[in-house]
């Protein structure tokens, strides 16, 4: 079968000689119908820089849905024909595979079949979950990124009537403005530096969304909230955007790290911030959130509360996969997907 494999870090190729994935009774095989390409964690894996990860080759991707073509005999949760979110591959012989999401065939663990049944499963496998069939399964690879985010909000403790700010206008940007609306915060600010993207942000439910290279954070947010923010979310990962929150905060508010972009020796400007604020780093999802999140933000695609074609810019057969990165790389693109 074909899978898109990092040979070494910045050396990508679709190979078509990787063996077909051989599933367990408490698993189901399914033919991945496309995968997105994550603005972070691909592009770091690509390059050789995400932490903790340096096993190469390697399957790429995590943001793939699947349909369900064959059922293990133990399995209840999935039926042949279910479209189903973060199909992955096993590791493969001479073949790594982190979470292996753009290869052409992958499985899905049924983790409340092994759960009743005592069979040992690791957490992560609760988020294999079964989309609704109104939903169109290209456009639900963004599915997987909302669900993180509603995940981190949750974590973050975000209330209704809250003020927040969020900056970095990328898929995870826009999806943190949308779900802040939705979970009722009081007002929402989008700060980039892509114009299609702010308008983008304005249709999603931000109250303002204003460009960076044309206008001062600090001050705007200042003028905007001169109470000061209860939320501020950096989902680049950059200090001086930290530094920005810190002068932004409310006595008591909380300052977001989501991007992952800071490195050692990066310095933060401490004396900004307000004596009494917090700092929650949500940088990698956690497995139970994302699961909880899984009706909810399933629910308002389906009832039209969240159009997902705001994110799902472009759709690519993966044989343009090099076209794909590139459109990630260059912003040109927000959510691109490959499609089997």
């Amino acid at each position: 079968m074909r899978g898109l494999v990092i040979e070494k870090p910045g050396v990508l190729r679709l190979r078509d000689d990787l063996p077909m994935p051989v599933i367990g009774d408490h698993q189901a095989l399914c033919r991945n119908v496309a995968c997105g390409i994550c603005n972070g964690t691909d592009l770091k894996l690509l390059t050789g820089g995400l932490r903790d990860f340096a096993r190469y080759p390697c399957v790429l991707g995590h943001e793939a849905v699947g349909e369900v073509i064959e059922v293990g005999a133990k399995v209840r949760s999935f039926h042949v024909g279910d479209r189903v979110l973060r199909s992955s591959l096993p590791d493969l012989p001479d073949v790594y595979s982190r979470w292996g999401g753009f290869a052409e065939y992958g499985v899905v663990d049924d983790y409340d079949a092994c759960i009743a049944d005592g069979v040992p499963a690791h957490i992560d496998l609760s988020t294999r979950q079964v989309i609704p069939a109104d939903i169109d399964p290209v456009d639900a690879v963004m599915i997987i990124t909302l669900k993180e985010v509603a995940g981190a909000l949750a974590r973050l403790g975000l209330q209704p009537g809250m003020d927040v700010a969020v900056v970095g206008c990328g898929p995870v940007g826009l999806a943190m403005v949308s779900l802040s609306r939705q979970m009722g915060a009081r007002r929402v600010v989008l700060a980039g530096h892509h114009e299609d993207r702010l308008r983008a942000a304005e249709r999603l439910g931000a109250d303002a969304a204003f460009n960076t290279k044309q206008v001062d954070t600090v001050q705007a947010l200042r003028s905007m909230f001169p109470q000061g923010l209860d939320l501020f979310i950096d989902c680049v990962g950059r200090a001086q955007i930290i530094d920005q929150g810190m002068q932004v905060v409310k006595e008591e508010g909380k300052i977001a790290l989501y991007g992952i972009g800071l490195h050692t020796g990066d310095r933060i400007d401490w004396d900004a911030a307000p004596y009494n604020f917090n700092i929650h780093s949500v940088q990698w999802p956690i497995a139970r959130y994302e699961r909880d999140a899984h009706d909810f933000v399933c629910s308002l695609v389906s009832e039209k509360k969240l159009d997902l074609r705001e994110f799902v810019s472009h759709r690519l057969p993966v044989e343009a996969y090099a076209e794909g990165f590139e459109l990630v790389r260059s912003r040109a693109g927000r959510k691109v997907a490959l499609v089997f």
